[in-house]
């Protein structure tokens, strides 16, 4: 579903690298954890993936489509094929709830019908039945993210692009809209999750990819935040009376990525 070939991303000409001669293969129904410190080129991926952004060099290939090539006219088409959820719920402050959800298929000129189907499916499926009546202000943080989430998906895209999601939520909210992604991720939609967030990345096991400096230097299934490195042999005990030898060093720990709760946009 996403496929980046030798990918590079340049803002200026004189800029160090966003991405870094990049690629990675994610196939239709994978769900897949992005990590790594602010900078280090998680929200690039996105954008690239969303043709927000152009690449400077590479191939990128979303839905089967060469977005090389796509022409501008085409973009809202793939955009179609890609639903994303950000940090900052991004709803409509005088809309419900229900009003929320459908916009975005009034948009896409939906019929009646067809909404009236597929919004409170939709609601249910993101824990949010009984609130389709509801204003945002009257909501929490967790099920403000849930209508996010909802209109994300309501169209049924193959993909959903997921940017820090549980930034502004305590830690027990941000497992339960994992617990949604998850979800959704059963329904065969390809799932992108750019986080910080160590908890909800160790507890779930999914596939992680980890960038430092706009390159991968880890994609590993079942993964964890931090690489888990072997532990040091343990050195047998010198026997008593036998010349000292200096102690075999062992390896270091994976040096932790900055986590930090409000930091500037990546580039």
């Amino acid at each position: 579903m996403i496929r980046f070939e030798n990918v590079t991303m340049k803002y200026g000409a004189n800029d160090a690298p966003a991405l870094d001669d990049v690629s990675l293969d994610i196939g239709r129904g994978e769900f897949v954890f992005l990590v790594g410190a602010s900078g280090s080129g998680k929200s690039t991926l996105i954008q690239l993936t969303t043709r927000e952004l152009s690449a400077t060099r590479g191939k990128i290939l979303v839905a089967g489509k060469d977005l090389r090539v796509l022409p501008d006219r085409r973009v809202p088409l793939l955009r179609r094929e890609i639903g994303v959820v950000f940090q900052d719920f991004r709803l409509l402050d005088g809309k419900t709830v229900y009003q929320n959800v459908a916009f975005v298929l009034k948009v896409l000129g939906a019929k009646r019908h067809v909404i009236k189907q597929l919004v409170p499916e939709t609601l249910e499926l993101v824990g949010l039945e009984g609130k389709a009546r509801r204003m945002p202000h009257e909501l929490s943080g967790g099920e403000q993210q849930r209508v996010a989430i909802a209109r994300a998906v309501v169209k049924k895209p193959p993909i959903l692009l997921a940017d820090e999601p549980t930034g502004n939520l305590d830690p027990e909210i941000s497992e339960d809209i994992v617990k949604v992604l998850d979800r959704i991720n059963k329904t065969d939609t390809t799932v992108v999750v750019a986080t910080h967030d160590q908890g909800i990345v160790d507890r779930f096991g999914k596939r992680v990819i980890e960038l430092r400096g706009g390159t991968i230097i880890r994609d590993e299934q079942n993964g964890r935040y931090t690489e888990m490195l072997a532990p040091t042999a343990a050195r047998p005990t010198r026997p008593a009376g036998s010349p000292g030898r200096p102690a075999r060093a062992g390896r270091t720990p994976a040096e932790d990525p900055t986590i930090t709760g409000n930091a500037p946009v990546e580039r």
